[in-house]
């Protein structure tokens, strides 16, 4: 996969929707090559914006049009000008797709219930239970079985017993989501208590609009109910965040947990 080749598929990937072998060879490009990456994470910030402007205006094609175009326009402008790039007419075209396929997702929101992947949504429900409403279950929280289990379950990088100085490492069990088994840990600031599933990387890739980066890796973002959902690949593992807290507490902490799990 190319540079053109980025370019042209940006649209469904920003939006989640490239099918597993693209994303896999998206996703290898991106690692060799800062310039792509750059120009995604800005059509990405771009994308965030269409969001928040369009679902807080009113539903008015044309006023919502002109807002698209302000977004465009200040987006391909700012402060200090870019260098000049070869590929800059390619980028433009990608932000128009990413608009066009936002304002195509934004209709459904209008028309239908929102779609939420499977493991998404058995997040949310596994964190509801367990954490928020403490059934009983077998949890662990000796460090040095929770290091074990987590060998058990395939996950060979070192598992941080802190996060950002300010997260730590509570509990741990093994539970299945959408037919397969992660590793279930739970982090607290004090009050707040976050969940983070993580479990090897394999041929399936995360969906999900996405919402912001860590250590150059892509965030992506759901919502099931009251629970927030942020999620992001590794090279070696799939790691979920969820929590009953706003949406930006989950993508903070999922920062958090990027930045420390190192593979």
């Amino acid at each position: 996969m190319n540079c053109s080749d980025i370019t042209e598929l940006a649209p469904l990937y920003v939006a989640g929707d490239l099918e597993s072998e693209g994303a896999a060879e998206f996703d290898a490009h991106l690692k060799t090559c800062p310039t792509c990456m750059a120009e995604l994470e800005t059509q990405a910030r771009l994308d965030a914006r269409f969001r928040e402007a369009l679902l807080a205006d009113e539903i008015d094609v044309r006023r919502v049009n002109r807002r698209i175009r302000e977004l465009i326009a200040a987006g391909s402008s700012g402060s200090v000008a870019p260098p000049p790039r070869p590929n800059s007419g390619r980028w433009m075209t990608a932000a128009m797709g990413i608009a066009a396929s936002f304002l195509l997702v934004a209709a459904g929101y209008l028309l239908m219930p929102v779609h939420v992947a499977r493991v998404y949504a058995d997040a949310a429900t596994d964190h509801q239970m367990e954490v928020v409403e403490h059934r009983p279950r077998p949890w662990i929280s000796d460090r040095s079985q929770i290091a074990a289990l987590a060998e058990q379950q395939g996950i060979q990088v070192s598992l941080p017993l802190e996060l950002a100085s300010n997260y730590h490492l509570d509990r741990a069990k093994v539970c299945p989501l959408d037919g397969h088994l992660y590793l279930h840990l739970v982090y607290s600031d004090g009050p707040r208590e976050f969940s983070l599933f993580l479990r090897p990387r394999d041929g399936q890739h995360l969906t999900g609009a996405i919402r912001g980066f860590a250590n150059g890796r892509f965030l992506r973002d759901s919502s099931v109910g009251s629970e927030h959902i942020s999620s992001f690949e590794t090279t070696h593992l799939t790691a979920m965040v969820a929590t009953d807290e706003p949406s930006d507490a989950a993508l903070l902490f999922a920062k958090a947990a990027s930045a420390a799990l190192q593979d």
